[in-house]
């Protein structure tokens, strides 16, 4: 009779068999029964608290069934991974904001678990008998981040609402179409991933090749509009787009590209109006499990240097492989991010560079490799390895980001989402258009630190 129980914390119980009656408990909020790995079923009376928030599941390796005809009112979290014995899952709640889920055997999900309209993250790893999404998961209009890695036997990714900001699907092995990220024209996308996607149509591939280029600058709006004020030139806000896919060659929009693991560019607009950079990378399906760290992740370290200058910096890109169990890919991938100035280094050899307000056209030289870390992660600078197959640069300018919104506004009609997380607004939009025009038109970042 546990009337005033708010929390039930079990988790890594790892003998704990089964659970006992708790519909007195009127007043939980949450139950953590993480890694009980001996429980085999769920007392009924926990699907049928109405009071519940958080229902924490992973790790409950011999549970066969989550299932419940009572409609849960208050539930917002569900996390369900590495339940490999589950086989029936049929949960509902409007409340629902995140799950998290890892079913062996499911093949899909009811379709009242996609009825929830604040659902804002749904991550299904490892779902390998998951064969295909419902068509109405497009009017998940809160939805931010789909991942579905892993899901080794999902073919097709239906339309997804436009809210969408994060897309995994790294190592869905047998996944042949997506939904035409061109036609769903959406600001919001800022990451995109289909690593180890081998088995993508050519159609599938050239669209996320052309949408990479608007879903990239989309991000540097997104970024640049977003909750942290450009207060200087030293303090952009963090640009973390992110594009992965398989592939062989840079894209065409990249103007400065090469096939080597080195290139050379030209900064041919004044220093003031530059924001950053886009950089892309060819991976080598050939980069030997070595190189990634005890945590699977990939490190691309870039060293860049200024012509006629001795001194050659580095800055680290840590790029993360998502498949599990995997330590290679089966196909070369192309790799594009943003990148604003680490710190302001930088920015001030450039500035010294350009020491009036023309052009001097600057150069500056990057080289790309990928590390082999020791079991410390640190790396020796004899164990720098290439496995690069081709890189591009492209600079971020002012005039880049007016371009953008002008293209926006006569292709798009610039149709922003009035979704409430969409941070980009017309307000805001014509506000970033201004400040970009103020620096095109002279050494802005006095006016930025007013």
């Amino acid at each position: 009779n546990l009337v005033n129980l708010t929390r039930l914390e079990l988790g890594g119980c790892k003998k704990l068999v089964e659970l006992p009656d708790f519909s007195k408990a009127t007043k939980l909020i949450s139950i953590d029964l993480c890694n009980c790995e001996k429980l085999c079923q769920l007392h009924p009376s926990i699907l049928s608290i109405q009071t519940l928030e958080g229902l924490f599941l992973d790790g409950c390796k011999k549970l066969k069934s989550v299932k419940s005809n009572i409609y849960l009112k208050s539930l917002k979290v569900l996390g369900v991974q590495k339940c490999s014995s589950l086989e029936e899952f049929s949960v509902s709640s409007e409340k629902l904001t995140t799950s998290y889920f890892s079913l062996l055997r499911i093949k899909s999900l009811p379709h009242e678990f996609y009825c929830s309209t604040y659902l804002v993250c749904l991550v299904l790893w490892d779902c390998r008998e998951l064969i295909e999404l419902p068509h109405h998961i497009k009017t998940l209009s809160s939805l931010l981040t789909l991942d579905v890695s892993g899901c080794c036997s999902l073919r097709s990714i239906p339309e997804l609402p436009p809210s969408i900001q994060v897309l995994l699907a790294n190592g869905c092995t047998s996944l042949e179409r997506i939904f035409s990220l061109k036609a769903a024209f959406s600001l919001n996308r800022r990451q995109i991933s289909f690593e180890n996607c081998v088995k993508l149509e050519e159609e599938s591939l050239n669209d996320i090749t052309e949408d990479a280029h608007l879903t990239i600058l989309k991000n540097v709006l997104f970024s640049l509009t977003g909750h942290y004020p450009m207060i200087n030139y030293y303090h952009y806000p963090r640009m973390d787009g992110r594009i992965c896919y398989p592939g062989y060659k840079v894209p065409e929009w990249f103007g400065c590209q090469t096939t080597e693991a080195s290139i050379t560019i030209e900064l041919d607009q004044p220093y003031y109006q530059l924001l950053g950079f886009i950089f892309c990378c060819v991976v080598s399906q050939n980069v030997p499990p070595p190189s990634f760290n005890k945590w699977g992740t990939l490190n691309i370290r870039c060293e860049y240097r200024h012509f006629g200058d001795d001194v050659k910096h580095t800055f680290l890109i840590i790029r993360q492989i998502f498949v599990p169990g995997r330590r290679r890919n089966s196909e070369d991938h192309v790799f594009i991010w943003t990148y604003q100035f680490p710190d302001e280094d930088m920015f001030r050899e450039i500035e010294m560079c350009d020491d009036d307000d023309s052009t001097s056209n600057q150069k500056m030289s990057f080289r790309f490799s990928v590390d082999r870390p020791d079991e410390y992660g640190r790396v020796e600078e004899r164990k720098k390895q290439v496995f690069i197959k081709g890189c591009g640069v492209l600079p971020m300018y002012a005039s880049t980001v007016v371009d953008v919104i002008q293209k926006l506004e006569l292709e798009f009609n610039l149709q922003l989402n009035p979704h409430h997380h969409n941070s980009i607004t017309r307000q805001s939009m014509d506000a970033l258009k201004s400040k970009m025009i103020r620096m095109i038109k002279g050494k802005s970042h006095r006016l930025l630190k007013k």
